[in-house]
């Protein structure tokens, strides 16, 4: 067994907190999403990982190439519905490899803007399942890159570092203000417009949402789940 493989007997004793204690490792398999979703009785937080998918997928569809080498993983979460799930979890994974880029909705970019990694988001009723994968060794496609040609890398610890983060992210789970430099994404009723970076702060749900300084204050409800940017005047 190679060095860094995230096989049980390495990662768990790696792990400190919930994320990942559950734990389904695999060699070969057709998508870590179908096991997660076959296994029935699993807890909030588990893991399921394999070396490698035949059928591994991304956003609508799409083939996802998963060549051994890499991280394939899938993550139980609580559904609640969060439009910004994906997002927020781009950061905690940008910040657990600390390295890479964030390209809304669901993409990580290396640092010389060739895509690294991706994140899908599939949900089932009061569970949500979180797909991750990361090109750790192999570029499988043109335009793409592997961490490892930036940094040194060691594959469980890697999977031991997002699932730490996830658990420590104030981000993570909570609402955000996302803000470009020209205009901020705040929690309000009119929608929502996408981004491709910015700065990220918490914000307190109030009637009233206060933006950083020259914005329009915009008034909001508590039990309102959707976002708008609101343009700096």
């Amino acid at each position: 067994m190679a060095l860094g493989t995230p096989a049980p007997q390495i990662l768990l004793p790696l792990l400190r907190g919930k994320y990942g204690r559950a734990y389904r490792y695999f060699g070969v398999v057709t998508s870590t999403q179908d096991l997660l979703r076959a296994w029935q009785d699993a807890p909030i937080g588990a893991v399921v990982l394999a070396e490698s998918q035949t059928q591994g997928r991304g956003r609508r569809g799409r083939v996802w190439e998963s060549p051994q080498g890499n991280l394939y993983f899938s993550v139980l979460l609580e559904n609640t519905s969060d439009q910004l799930l994906s997002l927020r979890t781009g950061l905690a994974l940008a910040e657990a490899i600390q390295a890479g880029l964030l390209k809304w909705p669901n993409d990580l970019l290396a640092p010389d803007g060739q895509k690294l990694g991706g994140v899908l988001i599939e949900t089932e009723n009061e569970r949500a399942f979180l797909r991750v994968g990361l090109n750790v060794h192999v570029a499988p496609i043109p335009n793409s890159a592997a961490l490892a040609e930036f940094r040194q890398v060691h594959r469980a610890q890697l999977l031991r570092d997002p699932a730490a983060w996830s658990e420590r992210n104030m981000t993570l789970g909570r609402e955000i203000a996302v803000w470009t430099g020209k205009e901020s994404i705040v929690r309000v009723s009119l929608g929502m417009r996408a981004v491709l970076a910015g700065d990220v702060s918490l914000v307190r749900m109030a009637h009233d949402v206060k933006v950083s300084a020259g914005a329009a204050a915009v008034g909001g409800r508590q039990n309102d789940d959707r976002s708008h940017c609101v343009k700096k005047r």
